[in-house]
């Protein structure tokens, strides 16, 4: 049988922060939106993953002409950053998930401007030391405001994307499985998955049927290596990981959520040629936008 064709769209992830450590997040680009979308451009990717701690930080009509000067997609904005001010959606505090919920509606309202979606990640908080009825009311408090926030979101046409990570980092969304257990519950028709492969390295048993039994369910994928550093510098079968999303036809893209190291330019290039090298002998379409 002849393997399925393969889609790729590649993205580097970005931020108008300025970082104020070394290694602060797994972001490849700071500081310079403009200068994020021409690096993507030369470096042969076709989308730029933006994270903002608040949608104030940029304005959409910048990024909308970026988009158009350099032919490149938004494909999700990320909210992680908001986490730092003590935001949470589980927070048992109604005060803390009404300014989550109010906080990320800004990001919702930015990503209807431009056509892009939204990620919701560290900011499914943690349920803590509780158990019991006490730990499923919490969960259900994040299943609440996770529902509003994607009500605020289809209104606005735009997808919600759900990241499980790792048990070091979440303590109750861990597993694609987890998060397709949330997506049954709350009949949310524009809530997505978000796969990102340094977390499933973690948790998930076998990446490659993880992401067969997501299928449709699945809308953006973080390619990290095993290290959370560029593909290529860790263990990680990039191969396996293009073999299933074709066979599941999978049409999004593929970001490089990764530490810039030795820089960000390399950590590029070279997370590029791991997946050009794993693509080889797939048919491949790629798509400049």
């Amino acid at each position: 049988m002849l393997p399925k064709e393969l889609n790729l769209r590649l993205a580097v992830t970005a931020t108008p922060s300025v970082p104020t450590r070394p290694l602060q997040a797994p972001l490849l680009l700071w500081g310079d939106i403009q200068g994020a979308f021409r690096q993507a451009a030369e470096l042969e990717c076709q989308g730029v993953e933006i994270h903002l701690r608040r949608a104030e930080e940029l304005d959409p009509h910048t990024v909308k002409r970026l988009m158009v000067e350099y032919g490149l997609a938004v494909p999700t904005l990320g909210t992680g950053m908001a986490a730092g001010d003590g935001l949470s959606l589980c927070d048992p505090r109604a005060d803390i998930r009404a300014k989550t919920i109010e906080r990320v509606r800004g990001h919702v309202e930015f990503a209807a401007e431009i056509g892009s979606a939204v990620t919701i990640g560290i900011l499914s908080g943690n349920l803590g030391d509780c158990t019991g009825p006490v730990r499923l009311g919490r969960r259900l408090q994040f299943l609440e405001s996770l529902a509003e926030l994607c009500g605020l979101a289809r209104n606005a046409a735009v997808t919600v994307l759900l990241e499980p990570l790792n048990r070091y980092e979440c303590d109750y969304i861990n597993t694609l499985a987890d998060v397709g257990n949330i997506v049954r519950e709350i009949r949310a028709p524009n809530l997505k998955l978000l796969a990102d492969t340094f977390h499933m390295n973690i948790e998930e048993a076998d990446l490659a049927a993880s992401l067969r039994s997501a299928g449709p369910l699945l809308g953006h994928v973080h390619l990290a290596d095993t290290n959370r550093q560029a593909l290529g510098h860790g263990h990680l079968d990039v191969a396996a990981i293009l073999a299933a999303l074709a066979e599941i036809e999978y049409q999004g893209y593929l970001s490089f959520e990764v530490f810039p190291l030795p820089d960000a330019c390399t950590a590029i290039r070279d997370s590029v040629a791991a997946v050009r090298a794993a693509a080889r002998g797939f048919p491949r379409r790629d798509r400049n936008h």
